[in-house]
């Protein structure tokens, strides 16, 4: 790798407003030596890495300088002050690849390269950031965003390689009443050859207004335009096409770098908070929650299509979380642009056009596959296929999918859905959204039944066929043989197609240890969690399965069947059933109601694989893939509307003059 740099300053202007300049270089140990071109007196004091030396003109001492050493050369033409930690990944990227002419830098004032807003100059970096934390935050936040190509150098310094400048024969005389614009048409000139020019999307550079007050930027003044397509006339169009294409690498390393610097802007399609809280509910209230805790995140908006229920109301009102109101799913026009919308449980009839007038990229969370498998759910033949057709799309048409567990993904896999790898993202639940210090509310059913003081198992999850509650049951009758008075508890929504619900009546039919809960409140559920002696989970299919997570922040084991997602997240339980058979279920309850030993067991081994989930490691996965995604084009791009080939250069050639604002 190139150990070494050479900075070149041309000096112009009052100057005292070079000393801050000249004084940073010589701080950075990157550099080798410091060569100011200048015809006035600096009062620069004496340095061993300093020399000064008389400008004849901006190209003869490019040229001069690159001749008499082999360092690349940092070309300073404004003032500007350097980060402190360096251009390390600027020299990684012109020691990787020889074709690299020059390297460019974020910059709060540099034309097309201004940063954070495209286009556009600012007197100011990021608020609480100078030069050096904002290139230090970008190179350690992830990911490492790859150089992107440009097809215009611009900004007060450019890493230029000596060899560019012996090929080329260093800048122009004929553009020496403009340094930079001069460092413009060198690059075009040696793009000529195939030599290349990039961006290095991970080192800020600050042009400081009150030193020397800059302008525009020589490629936003129409003339200089007309001038380098005299020369190069291909550079006007695909310079053109460069500052307005969404698309291109450099809107999208851009794009990446402000998400990392100001924080990412995330709108979470909240729909699901209806008067009911389930597990959907209480997932994404969980999601919204660690992500609005997060510095990395500038603001989570939650889209609601109806008012904020109570058990929301304590996550909804985060100061960074930000309540809008959708029309059913769609966002209304004066929604706040974001960086990804992401709706994070299973895809309904998705309106894309709508959401990507919102979001720059849109995620889609695919839980699990169940009702995409199991027809017994739709009411109608149509409406089951209609339900596969959006999962379907959603797969197809996001920018990422994120699901909950890697038993998912292979399900994916497995029905052969339009999924691309590099797009799928693996982003397990949190377990920590319950403490088991909660309140909690005696069921008023269990008071009106005289079950005060019962022993009791517990079943909760609405009555979906594959929660096998049937199941449970038989496995309370077989438990009853040998513990009379144990009761068993079934709490849950009763759903409209696909239920248990015969099954439930035939296997209960005459007894009276069975009571069955329609739905329960949140403080309801904490008592059952939390005075079961057993919480029975005899599912037979899931994406991940918080219940038994949950029921041990509480203090109470869990008994399930150990297969997929369960295997997956609670490997290593001292209790399982190896089938769903209800004397094999029975018999791993028997054990646990024996043993208050075994059952404390199942309980701290519950406990810890949680640890490996958690709400903010779930968070932070989510923003990994959000900003990967923001650093590569979207799935469907959108449409490209190119000028007419024919226009004149200069004609609006950056559309509405560009101003320069705080």
């Amino acid at each position: 790798m190139i150990r070494e740099i050479t900075a070149v300053v041309w000096t112009g202007g009052p100057p005292a407003s070079w000393l801050p300049t000249i004084t940073r270089l010589l701080e950075v140990s990157d550099i080798s030596d410091v060569v100011v071109a200048t015809n006035d007196d600096l009062g620069l004091p004496e340095h061993p890495r300093l020399r000064t030396v008389l400008a004849p003109s901006f190209g003869a001492v490019v040229h001069e300088v690159a001749s008499a050493g082999a360092n690349p050369l940092l070309v300073v033409t404004g003032p500007v002050l350097v980060p402190r930690d360096g251009f390390v990944t600027s020299r990684e990227i012109m020691s990787g690849d020889l074709r690299v002419a020059s390297v460019s830098f974020l910059c709060n004032a540099a034309g097309h390269l201004s940063f954070p807003h495209r286009n556009l100059a600012r007197r100011h970096a990021i608020e609480g950031h100078d030069e050096t934390s904002l290139t230090r935050l970008l190179r350690t936040r992830d990911p490492a965003v790859r150089p992107a190509p440009i097809h215009a150098v611009a900004g007060p310094a450019t890493l230029v390689s000596r060899d560019t400048v012996m090929i080329t024969g260093g800048p122009s005389a004929a553009f020496a009443d403009d340094p930079e614009l001069a460092l413009v048409e060198m690059m075009l000139r040696a793009s000529r050859r195939g030599m290349r020019s990039m961006l290095d999307p991970s080192t800020f550079v600050s042009r400081p207004w009150e030193d020397q007050r800059w302008g525009e930027a020589p490629l936003q003044v129409r003339p200089n335009v007309r001038r380098l397509r005299e020369l190069h006339p291909f550079f006007p169009e695909l310079f053109r096409d460069q500052m307005r294409d969404s698309t291109s690498p450099l809107a999208l390393v851009l794009g990446t770098a402000a998400a990392k610097a100001n924080g990412l802007r995330i709108v979470i399609d909240a729909t699901c908070l209806g008067p009911v809280e389930n597990g959907t509910q209480v997932q994404t209230l969980a999601l919204i929650d660690a992500l609005a805790r997060r510095d990395d995140v500038n603001w989570v908006g939650a889209g609601l299509g109806g008012p904020i229920p109570r058990y929301a109301e304590k996550v909804l009102s985060h100061p960074k979380v930000k309540v809008l109101a959708t029309d059913g799913l769609r966002f209304p026009p004066k929604t706040p642009r974001a960086d990804v919308v992401h709706r994070p449980f299973q895809p309904g009839k998705v309106p894309w056009a709508n959401w990507r007038g919102v979001g720059d990229r849109v995620v889609v969370t695919i839980q699990d596959l169940i009702a995409y498998s199991i027809g017994a759910y739709a009411a109608e033949r149509g409406k089951w296929l209609g339900y596969r057709d959006n999962i379907r799309d959603g797969v197809a048409y996001a920018d990422g999918v994120v699901v909950i567990s890697h038993d998912v993904a292979e399900d994916l896999r497995q029905e052969r859905l339009p999924i691309v790898d590099e797009r799928l993202f693996v982003v397990e639940n949190g377990t920590d959204h319950l403490t088991g210090d909660e309140e909690e509310s005696f069921p008023s059913e269990l008071a009106a039944r005289g079950w005060v003081a019962r022993r009791f198992l517990v079943v909760l999850g609405a009555n979906y066929s594959h929660k096998n509650r049937d199941l449970a049951i038989r496995t309370h009758k077989l438990l009853q043989e040998r513990h009379p008075d144990l009761g068993l508890v079934l709490a849950g929504v009763a759903v409209p197609e696909g239920s248990s619900r015969v099954l439930e009546a035939a296997e209960g039919f005459g007894s009276d240890g069975i009571i069955t809960i329609p739905d329960v409140t949140s403080e309801e559920r904490n008592w059952l969690l939390r005075h079961a002696e057993i919480c029975l989970y005899p599912t037979s299919a899931e994406g991940f399965g918080l219940v038994p997570f949950e029921a041990a922040r509480f203090g109470t084991p869990t008994v399930y069947t150990r297969f997929g997602p369960l295997a997956e997240v609670l490997p290593g339980l001292p209790v399982a059933s190896t089938s769903w058979d209800p004397a094999a279920l029975a018999t791993a309850c028997d054990e646990l109601l024996t043993s208050p030993d075994l059952a404390a067991e199942q309980v701290a081994a519950t406990l810890k694989a949680g640890t490996t989930y958690r709400w903010e490691a779930t968070a932070e996965h989510l923003v990994h893939a959000y900003r990967r995604l923001l650093s590569e084009p979207p799935r469907v791009e959108p449409p490209r509307k190119r000028p007419s080939p024919d226009r004149s250069a200069g004609a609006k050639i950056a559309g509405k003059k560009i101003r320069n604002k705080e």
